[in-house]
């Protein structure tokens, strides 16, 4: 059990080291602290953290379109928002997963609150369907009553994505999606190794097996896919998105045919009691992990040009789930990070359940989703 000294953080104490921060950068001492990585043991130059100090002045300084504000630029500097003096806690906290600066601008997914998830399943009748029967084109396209958690500017109606045209058409000739992880080892209530919160390197435990199951239901439908368990957070948590980027890529120029991208993760988050947030619903008489869908934007002014193409196809994700398994689904969830996701028009980031769920609940979530996947990108 580790110990923690408390400590108060008011946002005038904060404002004021951020307005110095400020001062110096625009004395040119800006220059001095991006080049002296060893002056911030936050990041260490081995795992090739020290590329951030440029991706931070890249960021703000993008090729056309507007740059970050000076309030994101300092977020990005000192890792939390000054604005909410709660963050900084969240940052030295073990409870949560410490943060990232995403494919070279990571940022953490925040980890899920009680106000996000459901209380109960639709009142709505259930689409009776057979078994392995895919909702329809016409079930797909007309939205159950779809939620969605916006930290975005952006005004999304996944009503009217749901019958938006389908970004990707798949010709079941070849691989055409890639299943992966960025955070690998995350795991589930009571499966951590030795040493380890939550984590394992065991693919017969860890986020992997879920992904062998979300593949195996796309292949009954003719879909081909291919499933990467290369490890990303392991020893090292910091710059994960980063490995996983190149990752992406190298699964691409083998598979020139893949179309959509899967990055399946775990949710997680301990209240102050110390119990574990559990995300479940009854499904057909079995508790079965719930599961929330984030896409990412180009709200930090980073190239993302397929970000509302990844948002359609997950809408007609989230909507085929809810008509297989209503109430499997949280509200999803749009960010303002990237998350890798401009790489395919199908990219779209998974958590499967949360830390106080057991394997064996996701893994029937797995199911369900893997034929949501399957009906939306054949019906959608």
């Amino acid at each position: 059990m580790r110990r923690f000294r408390t400590f108060i953080i008011t946002k005038r104490h904060l404002r004021a080291v951020c307005i110095t921060a400020a001062a110096a950068v625009s004395a040119g001492i800006g220059y001095a602290v991006f080049k002296a990585p060893a002056a911030l043991p936050a990041f260490s130059p081995s795992d090739g953290s020290d590329k951030v100090y440029e991706d931070i002045l890249d960021a703000g300084l993008p090729h056309g379109g507007d740059a970050l504000s000076l309030g994101d630029i300092i977020s990005k500097i000192i890792g939390f928002d000054p604005d909410e003096p709660d963050s900084i806690i969240r940052e030295a906290s073990p409870v949560f997963d410490p943060p990232e600066n995403e494919d070279s601008t990571e940022q953490n997914i925040p980890s899920a609150t009680p106000s996000d998830i459901p209380s109960a399943a639709p009142t709505e009748t259930p689409v009776q369907l057979t078994e392995n029967e895919l909702p329809s084109h016409e079930q797909i396209i007309n939205s159950v009553g779809l939620k969605i958690n916006n930290a975005t500017n952006y005004d999304v109606n996944l009503d009217e994505l749901c019958s938006a045209p389908r970004p990707v058409s798949l010709e079941l000739n070849a691989p055409e999606v890639l299943i992966m992880h960025t955070h690998t080892t995350e795991c589930f209530d009571g499966d951590a190794m030795p040493g380890e919160s939550e984590r394992t390197t065991d693919e017969n435990y860890n986020v992997c097996a879920v992904g062998t199951i979300i593949s195996e239901e796309l292949s009954k439908y003719g879909i081909r896919s291919i499933h990467d368990t290369t490890i990303h957070d392991y020893p090292s948590y910091q710059g994960a998105y980063t490995r996983a980027l190149e990752t992406i890529n190298k699964n691409m120029e083998e598979y020139p045919s893949i179309r959509v991208v899967l990055d399946v993760h775990r949710d997680a988050y301990i209240y102050n009691d110390g119990s574990k947030l559990k995300v479940s619903a009854d499904i057909n008489g079995e508790s079965v992990a719930q599961v929330m869908l984030v896409l990412g934007t180009d709200s930090m002014n980073l190239y993302h040009p397929y970000w509302k193409d990844n948002l359609t196809l997950a809408a007609k994700i989230q909507n085929a789930a809810e008509i297989i398994a209503p109430g499997i689904m949280r509200p999803l969830n749009l960010r303002r990070e990237r998350f890798n996701m401009h790489v395919t028009r199908g990219s779209i980031l998974l958590e499967m359940g949360s830390n106080g769920n057991t394997l064996d609940e996701v893994k029937r979530s797995a199911q369900y989703i893997g034929k949501a996947i399957a009906a939306a990108l054949l019906n959608g």
